[in-house]
Formats: C-alpha cells, structure tokens, sequence
C-alpha cells in the first residue's frame, strides 16, 4: 500500500502502457487489482453475458424475473428506464421500483 501511496501515478502509467495488471497488497495480502481500461470493459462484458443468460434461462423455465432485478443485471439503472418511461407515458400511472446501480466509478 505504501508504494501505491506514495507512487500511484507510476503504477496507473505502467498499467496503461503496458495492459498488465498491478496487485496491490496490504501487509503482504494481495486486496485489489489495478487493471487497464480495456480488461475492465471486457470483464464486464462477460459478466454482462453471464447475466443476460441466466435471465434468458429463468425466462425459458418460466420464472419470474422482476424487471428492476434484470435491468440491474445487464447494468442499466432501472431510474433511468423510471424516468424515460414516465416521459412517454402521457401521465398513465407506471411504477417500476427502482434498485441500485451495480457499478461504482471511481476518479
């Protein structure tokens, strides 16, 4: 950690330039990884797919899948669907309940 503290614009440099990813430990536990932009979005594209699937297969069996829940899963905020939605609907009575958004952005 202390390294990262005293160092973070080397390691966010070296992660960019070079794709690697950076482990960064705390009291010699590794806790975090540093990753470049490209990996992040394909891990979260994969998770996104994985989501979409098991949605896709909850629906083929049959069960119920709330819409805020499968929004959540493929990383839409379910407020934003809320708010568009109420634009169209000319004052017609809609409620979607809201959850959070599952990614956190960090600068």
């Amino acid at each position: 950690m202390q390294d990262l503290r005293d160092d973070a614009g080397r390691a966010l440099e070296s992660v960019g330039r070079t794709g690697e990813p950076a482990v960064i430990t705390r009291y010699e536990r590794p806790v975090a990884v540093l990753v470049g932009i490209d990996e992040w979005e394909e891990l979260e594209a994969f998770r996104d797919s994985k989501d979409a699937a098991v949605i896709a297969r909850s629906r083929a069996e049959g069960q119920f899948v709330p819409l805020s829940a499968a929004l959540e899963s493929l990383g839409v905020d379910p407020r934003e669907v809320e708010a568009l939605l109420a634009d169209r609907t000319d004052g017609d009575d809609l409620i979607i309940h809201a959850v959070g958004h599952r990614k956190d952005v960090y600068s």
